[in-house]
């Protein structure tokens, strides 16, 4: 028996786990279980507290033999001189050979706690040796440290169905979606079991037995998942440099996605011969906040290639090296364009903030002057572009109320390329927003510098008012009070009279009316 296996029998013998061993020691679970595989062993001071703890001899927990009684021939049997003497001499004898069993045993296994600042993998044959915990195979895999048995999840094909040889549970139902070959990708939480989300594909094929492939590991729980190299969430950057070396990259931000937590940036780990699998290190105040073990199938082994762009080279410190730093080129986005992605958000997205919908509502508003009406149809996704511009025409009409700022800017938006039904749907855009609130209407009619502008905006709300008589009754008696109590500057006033003429005349009439206000006089 090893002494590996002494140790695990005394542990059991008292009933308490690796962890519990540990805590009373001052060391690791991790160290205990080393010890109890023989992939370590304990130093003198550790050596003697197991035997304290176990209550037993450090001869008795090495097994080095004990000293034979020596017989006594020439002094009496009742000599206390003789006696003691023996007595000493046998204990000074008991003592330098258990040391001498404890230095040879040291000796021999000396090179088994050694730490090697990039490990090679675990021997596959270990998990054959009786007693021995079994280990991942690779780098990427994630040990569930809770578990006094070592158990694990690594990437690739399992023995076997979910949850693989762990005592994992689900937390909620697994979702499941069908890939392009055809296989049946599950999506896992197991957060409050044991911290871990994972995927895996079920691939059934013909003449060939179902199998189940592991292809996400990922974890947010503190401490109790690691990964072979012993980090784990709150591990810090110092750590995960020293663990994995110069085989790190440097990663700016991610954002969206199905990453499960807030980071700075992430280390990304990827050797040449890690076939697409990778280990990413999201990080935030410079501690692990989430570790991801994943494989890249699609982007192959160069998924986190440096770039200089997104992804760098690391220093010595971790920290990124961007002496060969490029700034990638975007190509700036047309106002059209900002308009569609706004509207679009705003129409299709149920999840937006407050703060997200008012931003989106602030561009399209501030970008219809500019607005090619003509592209934003055809960035739609339906057949005819006229459809997706009758859309915002409509989502447009259906914002009224308006703030005084988006009042103006609608006034503004007559400047876009508008023809033919454009046009006629613009001026009944118009005409709702005067409806709306008249006073403010007026008072962006009164901009400064803006006058010919202004004119088209007055013939084009004239042009649709007449078709609600109701609504431009009303609204004229709104106009004319605010005109006779003062309710206006000079130059609101001007105009307010100016829109009031051409609404109270005829269409075809109104081409022989003033354009401006001061023509009015």
């Amino acid at each position: 028996m090893t002494l590996g296996q002494r140790i695990s029998m005394y542990r059991k013998d008292l009933g308490i786990s690796q962890e519990a061993l540990g805590e009373r020691l001052g060391v690791s679970r991790q160290a205990v279980s080393k010890w109890e595989t023989d992939a370590a062993s304990p130093d003198m001071a550790n050596l003697i507290a197991l035997a304290r703890e176990f209550g037993v001899s450090v001869a008795e927990l090495t097994q080095t033999p004990e000293p034979r009684d020596v017989p006594v021939t020439d002094v009496p049997a009742g000599s206390p001189s003789r006696r003691g003497w023996w007595a000493a001499l046998g204990a000074l004898v008991v003592v330098i050979l258990v040391m001498i069993g404890v230095v040879i045993y040291w000796c021999v296994h000396a090179n088994d706690g050694q730490i090697s600042k990039t490990p090679e993998p675990p021997d596959a044959t270990a998990s054959d040796t009786e007693n021995t915990l079994p280990a991942p195979s690779s780098d990427f895999a994630l040990i569930l440290d809770w578990t006094e048995t070592g158990e694990f999840l690594e990437l690739g094909e399992q023995q076997g169905a979910y949850p693989f040889g762990t005592s994992l549970w689900l937390d909620s139902e697994e979702t499941t979606v069908t890939a392009d070959d055809g296989s049946t990708v599950y999506t896992i939480d197991c957060l409050q079991s044991g911290g871990i989300r994972l995927r895996y594909s079920h691939i059934e094929e013909e003449d060939q037995p179902p199998r189940n492939i592991i292809t996400l590991l990922e974890t947010t729980l503190t401490k109790e998942v690691s990964t072979p190299r012993g980090i784990h969430v709150g591990s810090s950057k110092a750590e995960v440099v020293g663990a994995y070396g110069g085989d790190l990259v440097y990663c700016t931000k991610e954002d969206g996605g199905d990453i499960l937590t807030e980071h700075d940036y992430f280390y990304a780990y990827q050797p040449k011969d890690a076939y697409s699998n990778s280990i990413c290190f999201l990080m935030k105040d410079g501690m692990v906040r989430g570790i991801r073990v994943e494989n890249m199938a699609d982007l192959g082994n160069d998924a986190y290639a440096v770039n200089n762009i997104s992804i760098f080279p690391i220093q010595r410190n971790g920290d990124p090296d961007y002496s060969n730093r490029q700034d990638l080129y975007v190509e700036p986005i047309s106002e059209t364009r900002n308009v569609y992605i706004a509207w679009n958000e705003l129409v299709t997205n149920s999840n937006l903030s407050a703060e997200e919908m008012y931003t989106y509502r602030c561009t399209i508003f501030n970008d219809l002057s500019d607005l090619d009406w003509q592209e934003f149809g055809r960035l739609g996704t339906t057949e005819y572009p006229e459809q997706t511009m009758e859309a915002l025409m409509s989502w447009l009409e259906d914002q009224a109320p308006y703030s005084e700022s988006e009042t103006f800017r609608l006034q503004m938006g007559i400047q876009s390329n508008l023809d033919g039904w454009l046009s006629e749907s613009y001026s009944s855009l118009l005409s709702t927003a005067f409806f709306a609130d008249p006073i403010v209407f007026v008072k962006g009619l009164a901009y400064p510098g803006l006058e010919d502008t202004m004119w088209h905006v007055v013939m084009d709300t004239a042009y649709s008012a007449e078709l609600y008589p109701v609504e431009l009754e009303t609204a004229l008696d709104t106009l004319d009070a605010a005109i006779e109590s003062g309710g206006f500057t000079e130059a609101e006033a001007g105009w307010a009279r100016l829109l009031r003429l051409y609404l109270i005349t005829p269409i075809d009439h109104r081409s022989e009316l003033p354009r401006t206000p001061a023509e009015l006089q």
